[in-house]
């Protein structure tokens, strides 16, 4: 996110006896390549050797000449090294303080200051400065992530690193930045991406707790820090992390700044992304970086040239205190790059406030075009024993949500009740959880995101319709597939067999959850629920699993097409039968057939199954559908009935509670019927309709 304002440290300042600790480095001054950083360099140290006093060789780094932004070389950090790099730079120049690995000096010093601090100062001749609690503190490097490559980098709160966290920064391969630690700071913002080099800088107002992030200069938004203290930088590659660094620069000045009566400031416009059409919700940050409690201001949000509104009033928002404005109108996304700017007016009723120049803030926001008629398949392993394995359903959750008709998820079961033996077998994973995005790599299903991004904007060489009929515990499937382009080779087709809104009683339908306590932090699900606040082994009263593989037809690869090579028009049919067990719900239950080229999903379609009680083709002369879908106000259902028919419908939650219902007695021929869903929470609901002697299944999104 690109702000429109100068830095906000050009505020009013109170000017007291002051110091300064400052300290650069561009790596040019290290001509022997071969000897890492925390060997060459009083000033750098590693993790290690810092924690235990360990030889840094261990888990140093070492500089380069194949990449640099300024001279010649540049510090290297990459997951793939040997050693895994963990370097840390402590923000204190004294000379005892930073000695680097010379007979365990530096981790002497900082273990005797952590323990015994009354005695450093007589041990060792000064305190160590850090970490820094109030002044102002600024951080800086350039920075080079190779393309499909990650970074990461975090800063240490304490003089001993691993205590606590006081910021970390992820930078994902798209050019998305996430900040956050453990007591609950969360920023999001933009680089250049990758491939490129950038300068990533923090401005840092410790004494009111206003932390600024700039990229290439320009101000990307402000927020609080729980955590408000800063000890050292910590440089660490995560997975798929590979990055250098050159030019780290930091500054640390006693000089205390004080606000001035009447400002709020833009803080930040949460990330926004998704396929052109789609709507999408608006959240901005604000932050009174002023005196005066704020109790009303207007905000505008211009997006394309479109341009919605909020007048906020009745708010109490002190001094330094964020506050989130969720706008109500949605905004549909437009294919590409676009730039949209937030901007706050009218504060306390008085218009402008004491700092216009922050009252602004844009941001890029990208949508993909999608292939049109195209499905992504994500296939997740998973287990009810897997401790992680939330992680999968969560994400799964999410992408049904965000790309309802663009996505398709199944959970495909291991170890557990819902196991299919064929469907597990097929999958053929390394570990849990992990998956598959149209049978593309093995990913972990945090990834699913991306991949479904890459994908979606493929082509597609066929396009579906389809009936999946249930009689008794048999279930009909018939799928034709009209070619959109040229098919030959190695082509097959499966069929899937899925069912939402799964339950069962007993040790083997607890799930076992890591994420309980909070050490990892937070996953939040669709619904809101926060798995850290849930138990290590999850009750089966408390589960519901959703996007279960029942199983796969005529087998994980797919069975021949009828013809091994089809025309653009040319039309083919798959048939498939499923027999269900008792235990089932074939009233939650659709089925997924998919295109395969080589082993990868060229295409797919996702079919309700209906219920038939006399003929398996009744439903031919029903039509109905749901529109708009996804949709946050009213959603209208449209009937087509050749011939007169008892008509009853209900609206469910996913865990098939009856939330409205309405007998509409005899209908024929086209109906609207429009139900208001304004006050139901976000989510996926369920819409059963009683059409004569059939039931129909259909999900919408409440937004």
């Amino acid at each position: 996110m690109k702000k429109l304002y100068t830095l906000l440290f050009f505020s009013l300042f109170i000017f007291s006896a002051s110091s300064q600790t400052n300290y650069c480095d561009n790596f040019d001054s290290y001509t022997n390549l071969n000897i890492p950083i925390a060997e060459s360099s009083v000033n750098w140290n590693t993790w290690g050797e810092l924690m235990t006093g360990a030889n840094p060789s261990l888990d140093d780094a070492f500089m380069t000449n194949n990449q640099s932004y300024s001279g010649s070389n540049s510090l290297f950090i990459d997951e793939m090294s040997t050693p895994i790099p963990d370097i840390v730079l402590l923000f204190d120049t004294l000379s005892v303080y930073s000695l680097g690995w010379k007979n365990n000096t530096a981790f002497n010093t900082i273990q005797s200051y952590d323990s015994m601090p009354g005695s450093f100062a007589g041990n060792w001749g000064a305190l160590p400065s850090t970490p820094y609690t109030t002044g102002t503190f600024e951080y800086s490097h350039m920075m080079f992530i190779p393309v499909g490559k990650t970074g990461y980098f975090n800063f240490q709160a304490e003089n001993v690193p691993g205590i606590e966290w006081a910021l970390e920064v992820n930078l994902d391969a798209n050019g998305g930045i996430t900040m956050s630690n453990t007591g609950g700071a969360s920023f999001n913002c933009s680089y250049p991406g990758t491939g490129v080099w950038f300068e990533i800088k923090f401005h840092i107002d410790l004494t009111n707790n206003v932390w600024e992030v700039l990229i290439d200069g320009v101000s990307q938004g402000v927020f609080s820090n729980p955590i408000n203290r800063i000890a050292s930088l910590d440089l660490y590659p995560n997975a798929n992390s590979a990055y250098y660094i050159d030019d780290v620069c930091y500054n640390y000045d006693t000089t205390q700044i004080i606000l001035p009566n009447l400002d709020l400031a833009l803080s930040n416009i949460n990330s926004i992304s998704g396929l052109a059409s789609q709507n999408r919700d608006v959240l901005v940050d604000v932050i009174n970086l002023g005196l005066t409690t704020i109790t009303s201001f207007d905000i505008d949000f211009d997006y394309n040239g479109n341009l919605i509104s909020e007048n906020v009033t009745g708010v109490n928002i002190p001094m330094l205190s964020s506050y989130s404005v969720a706008f109500t109108s949605p905004i549909v996304l437009v294919g590409g790059s676009n730039t949209a700017t937030a901007t706050i007016s009218n504060v306390n009723g008085l218009g402008p406030d004491n700092v216009p120049s922050n009252d602004a803030s844009s941001t890029q926001i990208s949508a993909v075009e999608p292939t049109p008629n195209k499905l992504v398949v994500g296939e997740e392993a998973t287990g009810t024993w897997c401790g992680w394995c939330p992680r999968g359903a969560v994400a799964l959750n999410w992408l049904e949500k965000d790309y309802y008709g663009y996505f398709q998820g199944i959970a495909v079961h291991n170890g557990d009740p819902m196991t299919d033996t064929d469907y597990d077998a097929g999958m053929a994973v390394g570990g849990y959880p992990s998956g598959y995005v149209n049978r593309g790599m093995e990913v972990d299903p945090s990834d699913f995101e991306l991949e479904f991004m890459q994908k979606i904007t493929s082509p597609i060489s066929a396009t579906f319709s389809g009936l999946a009929v249930a009689t008794g515990n048999i279930i009909d499937v018939e799928i034709s597939a009209t070619a959109t382009s040229v098919i030959n080779g190695n082509w097959t087709f499966a069929c899937a067999l899925v069912e939402d809104s799964v339950t069962g009683t007993g040790g083997t339908w607890y799930q076992s959850n890591s994420y309980a306590g909070g050490a990892v932090g937070s996953l939040i699900d669709v619904d809101g629920t926060d798995w850290s606040t849930l138990p290590n082994w999850v009750p089966d009263v408390q589960m519901i699993y959703r996007h279960v593989a029942r199983g796969i037809q005529p087998s994980f690869n797919g069975g021949t097409l009828p013809q091994s090579s089809y025309s653009v028009g040319d039309v083919f049919t798959q048939n498939f039968q499923f027999t269900v067990d008792p235990s089932w719900d074939i009233s939650q239950m659709h089925v997924v057939g998919m295109l395969i080229n080589n082993g990868q999903i060229d295409n797919a379609v996702s079919l309700p199954v209906s219920i038939a009680t006399t003929d398996k083709n009744i439903i031919s002369d029903i039509d109905f559908n749901i529109y708009p879908n996804p949709t946050n106000s009213t959603t209208t259902l449209f009937l087509n009935l050749s011939s007169e028919k008892e008509v009853s419908v209900s609206i469910m939650s996913i865990d098939g509670k009856i939330i409205a219902k309405g007998n509409y007695g005899r209908m024929y021929g086209s109906h609207s019927l429009t139900f208001d869903v304004a006050n139901l929470s976000e989510g996926i609901y369920i819409v059963e309709a009683v059409i004569g002697q059939d039931v129909i299944i259909k999900k919408f999104i409440k937004d």
